[in-house]
């Protein structure tokens, strides 16, 4: 089978490892910061993270210029503003789960099969970092 012309393996390869690298880079940079804080400080952190992340999808779905990507990714944006008041108000362990969620609706969009479209960067870059994310916090959050 014959690879169109700029997009061999190796190409293809780079246009995911790179942006995990810096998925992984930015989660050493987050997770120290959660050690050096008091765990409510830790948990309202954790949730501004989330609801930030989420709330990215919200531009993508505006700039799909189709109100159903739109509403639908402002619908999914949303739960996950109320899995992080869920994280702040009842139990921390809403942020990691919330985290982890994220990244199974990053892959949801891989390919550009479902909802709207995200730069190719950008899904690698963001399942990287949660899954990371929401194991360190779940790890930390149950000690």
């Amino acid at each position: 089978m014959q690879t169109p012309i700029g997009d061999i393996p190796d190409q293809r390869t780079s246009r995911i490892a790179r942006p995990a690298i810096f998925g992984a880079g930015l989660f050493a940079v987050f997770a120290p910061i959660h050690l050096l804080v008091a765990q409510p400080v830790s948990v309202a952190i954790a949730a501004i993270t989330l609801a930030l992340i989420g709330g990215a999808y919200i531009g993508f779905g505006a700039a799909a210029n189709s109100s159903r990507e739109f509403l639908l990714e402002l619908a999914v944006a949303a739960l996950y503003g109320v899995a992080a008041l869920a994280g702040l108000l009842w139990t921390p362990i809403a942020l990691p789960l919330g985290l982890a969620a994220h990244a199974l609706w990053d892959l949801l969009h891989h390919n550009g099969l479902f909802g709207a479209r995200v730069p190719h960067w950008y899904i690698p870059f963001c399942v990287v970092f949660d899954l990371l994310a929401a194991a360190f916090l779940f790890a930390l959050y149950l000690t």
